[in-house]
């Protein structure tokens, strides 16, 4: 099956001995050895039923022929193989995981980041979030794995709806028929807020009441006790470009007494400001509290201010901003 110097694997070679070997009186039987990618003395000895998923899976999913197996160790369930694809620079990794109540070996894809034990987040070969940096295939563009990932990120997201996935699981299981006190204890979700979840209210919105009317619609603004300069706050962005803007320290970014609206970039902070000149700047959450004067920058807005400054979308037939 493979040259005496080399690690390399014809997978149709491969998986026609497989075949042939599966009316064997013991189909648990090794029916060839294989060298390892990895220091270790012990060659892969594996079955047919193996075999068959390892070499299936290069010639079906990876469409190439020749394939390596990186690690075997004795006792381990877990097998892990590679393959070097059609283009110059990719690569793909997989490993084969025994499903019990299957009774099968079941293939799953890696990240193409050798040796690495984490799941390929979107097609085989795509990288992991601790290997965005590695080198990318010909042709394609510095910022390749980090797309991938990206656009699998979002359409995973997009597919809950913007709920975290406990909260998916939940609501999926209430539309499928479980009973709501099996949800609960099952997610850890109290059932008011599965009943939030589903969207379900007491009475719709009365005709009179629109978006202008909600406080969820009205900016989050903000008011500086005294004059923000670049020396006071860690981050400054310029609006115009994608690259951290590097002003003078002494530069204002937001005056006394002016209202500005900001937005969270994480539940507790840092706050993103939109501050002069299409500028913005970050402020962590302990310089927006009044029970704490050494360290204060700026007030929130109360409700009254933020309804004033709320600018409700333009919309016409066509269309609606």
């Amino acid at each position: 099956m493979t040259e005496a110097d080399s690690t390399y694997v014809n997978a149709a070679e491969l998986l026609a001995l497989s075949l042939h070997h599966l009316d064997d009186a013991d189909t648990r039987r090794p029916i060839v050895e294989i060298p390892t990618l990895d220091d270790s003395l012990l060659p892969f000895r594996p079955f047919p039923a193996l075999a068959i998923a390892m070499a299936g899976h290069v010639l079906s999913a990876w469409k190439v022929r020749m394939f390596q197996v990186e690690r075997a160790e004795r006792g381990e369930r877990i097998r892990f193989f590679t393959a070097a694809g059609s283009e110059r620079g990719r690569v793909f990794r997989a490993c084969t995981v025994f499903d019990p109540e299957l009774g099968t070996q079941r293939v799953v894809e890696l990240c193409g980041h050798a040796f690495c034990s984490n799941g390929a987040p979107a097609s085989p070969g795509s990288r992991c979030a601790d290997h965005l940096g590695d080198p990318v295939p010909d042709g394609c563009g510095p910022d390749h794995w980090l797309h991938m990932a990206g656009e699998a990120g979002r359409s995973v997201e997009h597919a809950r709806d913007g709920l975290t996935e406990t909260e998916a699981l939940a609501v999926h299981a209430i539309r499928a028929g479980v009973p709501m006190a099996q949800v609960g204890r099952a997610s850890g979700i109290p059932r008011w807020t599965v009943h939030a979840l589903l969207g379900e209210r007491s009475a719709g919105v009365p005709e009179d009441v629109d978006s202008s009317d909600d406080p969820a619609c009205w900016p989050l603004v903000l008011t500086p006790v005294r004059d923000i300069t670049v020396a006071d706050v860690r981050r400054v962005y310029d609006f115009t470009g994608d690259d951290i803007a590097e002003p003078a320290p002494d530069r204002v970014l937001a005056r006394k007494d002016r209202w500005y609206a900001y937005e969270p970039l994480r539940r507790n902070g840092p706050f993103l400001v939109h501050a002069e000149d299409e500028h913005g700047f970050t402020l962590e959450w302990w310089q927006m509290r009044e029970h704490l004067p050494e360290h204060l920058l700026a007030r929130c807005g109360d409700e009254r201010r933020r309804r004033d400054m709320y600018e409700p979308p333009w919309q016409c037939d066509d269309c609606d901003y």
